[in-house]
């Protein structure tokens, strides 16, 4: 089954997305987190109808949930960065402004970036309260997978002076408003294990980034488990996995506007956002 948020008749609505309609299950739950809590109802929820090529696609989460991001979770992304992984799961946040969802451009201000690059991520995305759970049971907190570009500003994320030193600047190369897409939706109950998925990235067609999930070098379980020791995991939050191999900054290469960028994970499906440049 497939959870997503969508915007129609000029509503926010929640839908179960089938084959290329879907159906809007919103009288059914009071937000989309509910949903997510309880997938056994939205399968069996129904309501209007809508075609899935006249509807706008929202970010699969709620604006009170959390965005958590890995970051250098594959060893080849880390070894193309020239850097080590770190002793601890690397986790940054994103606020829900920055979401954006399926077939929405990547809206950047060239006055502030002009360095804009894509990374191609497993999301889970929690069904139920974690709050110091083990890897063996975290799974079981996690009501399905999306897809997530973790897009960011390179110029600003890796150029920060602090005296001698050169810092990360996360809050800066990261969270950008209306920047990060994610979705198309939720798969729900379909995936055995998300350990075996491939991941791929392409940039107006070209194949950027080809990988597989199996060479995280922690494991989805493991990094829910990790976060909900830090903070209470809430229906609707996400827990980005980090990117493989294959970013543009250690290519050489940049989205400019207009550019196309397909991210597409086994099982799930493709998401697919263009990138807009708003003059400085």
């Amino acid at each position: 089954m497939r959870l997503g948020r969508f915007r129609a008749d000029g509503a926010e609505r929640i839908g179960r997305f089938t084959d290329d309609r879907v159906v809007d299950v919103s009288s059914a739950f009071p937000s989309f987190a509910d949903a997510l809590a309880d997938p056994a109802a939205a399968g069996e929820a129904g309501g209007e109808q809508f075609p899935e090529a006249e509807i706008t696609p929202l970010a699969p989460t709620t604006p009170r949930n959390t965005v958590f991001c890995t970051a250098l979770n594959y060893q080849a992304h880390a070894d193309e960065a020239d850097d080590d992984v770190p002793e601890r799961p690397l986790v940054f946040l994103k606020l829900p402004r920055t979401l954006v969802g399926d077939r929405t451009p990547i809206s950047y201000h060239t006055a502030v970036t002009e360095e804009i690059d894509y990374e191609a991520e497993l999301a889970a995305v929690v069904g139920s309260p974690a709050r110091h759970v083990s890897p063996d049971r975290a799974l079981d907190h996690v009501a399905g997978y999306t897809i997530l570009n973790d897009t960011s500003a390179r110029d600003l994320q890796l150029g920060l002076s602090v005296g001698e030193d050169t810092l990360f600047d996360w809050f800066s190369g990261k969270t950008m408003q209306a920047t990060t897409p994610v979705g198309p939706y939720v798969v729900v109950d379909e995936i055995d294990d998300p350990q075996d998925l491939d991941v791929a990235s392409r940039v107006n067609g070209e194949l950027m980034q080809d990988s597989n999930t199996g060479l995280m070098v922690r494991s989805v379980a493991e990094l829910v488990a990790f976060v909900s020791s830090r903070v209470r995991l809430e229906p609707g939050d996400i827990v980005a996995t980090g990117t493989p191999e294959g970013v543009g900054t250690f290519q050489d290469v940049r989205l400019h506007h207009g550019d196309e960028v397909e991210i597409e994970i086994e099982g799930i499906g493709t998401l697919f956002n263009w990138v807009e440049e708003t003059p400085g």
